[in-house]
């Protein structure tokens, strides 16, 4: 299983406009992005069997992802969710593109039988924590072969931390926000040293590729 990072940036190496913001908050500020850039993401993307988000961004952006795909490529998009946190009316569960869900042993009873109904599959990767090997094997024995992580940035630190990371795509967008908004990558950790693989402007923005070394 290949697990790639794809994230845009501040300068100062954050990504919303603040604790509990959206990261679309962001978009009102700033002078309109370029179809160019938005076909960079798009490009990533399709080079990934399936998009992975953190919980948290699910319950803060409410997003459906179903927009990503093309003729050409089918979106499928993952989460993780051990206690039912997803509100039922997200669109998360609209059963517009295929949806994959990490659980664990005790997750409710009723919210797996929702996930079941609206079609959602459920990927047991745990007893009481999920763990994400586990998660990540499951997926794996779905057919998906290689997932790109967008955000948070506790979930990006979560998957550098335990060396389950390939490439980080960094979109670095012209902008600075305030210093105790999200981080690219939440929380402590030790140092991780990266290879710098790609360099590309596009619009304002700059385009990094790293390898974790």
């Amino acid at each position: 299983m290949r697990v790639d990072l794809l994230t845009a940036v501040s300068i100062n190496g954050l990504v919303t406009m603040g604790r509990g913001r959206s990261s679309y908050d962001l978009l009102q500020y700033m002078p309109p992005l370029p179809p160019e850039f938005w076909a960079v993401k798009a490009e990533i993307r399709r080079r990934h069997d399936a998009v992975l988000i953190g919980t948290n961004t699910v319950l803060t952006n409410d997003p459906t992802m179903a927009s990503h795909g093309s003729p050409d490529h089918q979106v499928v998009r993952a989460t993780l969710d051990r206690t039912g946190r997803i509100p039922r009316h997200f669109r998360f569960f609209d059963g517009s593109v295929r949806t994959l869900i990490g659980v664990v042993g005790t997750t409710p009873p009723d919210y797996l039988r929702f996930l079941e109904e609206q079609g959602v599959e459920a990927v047991r990767c745990g007893e009481n924590q999920t763990d994400l090997r586990l998660f990540l094997e499951g997926l794996e024995a779905k057919g998906i072969r290689s997932v790109v992580c967008e955000g948070g940035g506790i979930l990006n630190r979560a998957l550098l931390d335990q060396g389950l990371v390939g490439d980080i795509h960094v979109l670095m967008l012209p902008v600075i926000l305030d210093g105790g908004s999200v981080n690219l990558f939440e929380g402590p950790g030790m140092p991780v040293n990266l290879k710098l693989e790609g360099v590309e402007r596009v619009w304002e923005a700059v385009v990094l590729r790293y390898s974790v070394a």
